[in-house]
């Protein structure tokens, strides 16, 4: 109750940044969501999905994290339900982040179980450690209409097969989506030739996970209504579609830098349209200009939003200073260098190509970002733009783990669609709280996208001091 007067008392001193307004509605105001489960152990960590309530038929899968001081090799974890064993895993390195944990995919199936407490047990081999952790099961009926009635459907148009849930805003909207994926393959399709006519698989989910996107041997997107993460469709789409002609068209290395640059700038902007060169001019003059060897050496860790501005603008740059298929040539002919420093196989095939080293394309390319001229508002747009996913990124963390980029859990969906599995991609984090934060996220970057900074800086100030208060508390 103390955090819920709190955070009420400071929406209401920041500015009337409510979701209805600047009355509080009681009925959108922050109470706590369900608390993630409790550590089991001192060292480790455990991580159940799909996320959110389980229920009696769940299929569930299992993250056990290790801290990082853990040496992981050679050892495996085992969970057992009484004497019967669920699931046996090693450790690998898993997401963007490398995260060290063990992984087991859809191993526990609850359906003939009855709903009540379930005791699992977890043991490290060889030499421990041992823990038990009760989950509780809700009977099937309880689960809500629309996913207990929830399957996978497709539809197939010219240029794809697009694969969504019933019940879901993708479902309502699975028409518009085909045509917007086939105007933009279609697009696409004339500047990335490939020889192979099959269907491009496209997974809609129907939750956000990471910014909205990810390319493997499908295009995922994420779609709904409230997508706190930003974006939209068309933007996420073509995007991961750039990825996936990329993958196609093949190369020895694609070096991050460019393999993302390249989505950005065919894309025409990450997020939103966007102008790259003079929005990466903004970059020095905050002080947020990433070296291109840092860069190049280091993409993911670095921050998200400069990483993929600075990225795109470099290959707009190469593209308008030696044009299309130069610069093709050089990105399908750079290869691993001894050290493994992708910045180290760029500069070799910088000098090859274009007679240059990559200490003389970043002063080329930094002359090219001062010759611009200041505008204040791209300045603002940039700086409140980084802010803004910053602020989604710590919610993330915070209150939707799952969906942080680094260790989303992506789960692959033609093994769903084998298993008739839906939940992993309908449940979430869904308590007031969860519904109130995302509310005030989808509310920030309406004020973001129209171009009022000072609403947008206030709702973040907002947002901030809310986690503020709630991370203290967790």
């Amino acid at each position: 109750m103390r955090r819920l007067l709190l955070i009420l008392a400071i929406t209401l001193l920041v500015g009337c940044v409510a979701p209805a307004g600047c009355t509080v509605d009681k009925t959108f105001a922050p109470t706590l969501a369900a608390a993630p489960s409790p550590t089991p152990a001192p060292r480790f960590s455990v991580n159940l999905h799909p996320d959110g309530p389980l229920y009696v038929g769940d299929q569930v899968s299992f993250e056990i994290i290790t801290p990082t001081s853990f040496e992981p090799h050679d050892k495996q974890v085992e969970v057992r339900l009484g004497d019967q064993v669920i699931g046996r895993a090693g450790f690998n390195p898993y997401g963007l982040a490398g995260r060290q944990q063990a992984t087991m995919w859809w191993v526990w199936d609850t359906s003939t179980l009855e709903p009540g407490v379930q005791k699992l047990s977890f043991a490290f081999t060889p030499d421990g450690p041992t823990w038990q952790q009760s989950i509780h099961l809700l009977p099937r009926d309880s689960l809500p209409a629309s996913e207990r009635d929830a399957h996978w459907e497709s539809l197939v148009t010219e240029c794809c097969t697009l694969n969504y849930i019933t019940g879901t805003d993708a479902a309502r909207d699975i028409q518009k989506l085909g045509q917007t994926a086939d105007t933009i393959i279609s697009r696409l399709s004339s500047s990335n030739p490939i020889s192979s006519n099959e269907k491009i698989p496209i997974v809609i989910m129907s939750r956000t996970l990471g910014h909205g996107g990810f390319t493997t041997d499908a295009i995922y997107v994420s779609y709904l209504d409230r997508n706190y993460a930003g974006s939209t469709f068309d933007m996420i789409l073509n995007h991961e579609a750039v990825h996936w002609f990329d993958n196609k068209l093949g190369g020895d290395l694609r070096p991050t830098i460019f393999l993302e640059g390249l989505a950005v700038y065919q894309t025409g902007g990450h997020f939103k349209p966007e102008a790259l060169i003079p929005r990466a001019a903004a970059l020095p003059g905050l002080n947020w200009y990433i070296p291109l060897k840092s860069l190049a050496d280091s993409f993911y860790p670095s921050q998200h939003e400069v990483g993929y501005l600075e990225a795109g603008a470099l290959v707009q740059y190469l593209v308008e200073t030696y044009g299309w298929q130069a610069f093709n040539s050089f990105y399908r002919d750079i290869h691993p260098s001894p050290s493994g420093l992708q910045s180290e196989a760029i500069d070799r095939a910088l000098q090859t190509h274009f007679s240059l080293t990559l200490d003389q394309l970043e002063s080329n390319f930094l002359a090219q970002l001062k010759s611009q001229p200041v505008d204040l508002s791209l300045i603002d747009d940039v700086r409140s733009s980084v802010q803004f996913y910053d602020t989604v990124r710590r919610y993330q963390q915070l209150f939707d783990p799952s969906a942080y980029f680094q260790t989303a859990w992506l789960a692959d969906a033609s093994t769903m669609r084998q298993k008739n599995i839906t939940a992993d991609y309908i449940r979430r984090p869904d308590g007031l709280l969860n519904q109130y934060l995302e509310t005030l996220l989808v509310e920030t970057d309406t004020a973001l996208r129209s171009g009022d900074y000072t609403n947008t800086a206030q709702k973040l100030k907002a947002l901030n001091v809310m986690l503020d208060i709630l991370e203290k508390s967790k």
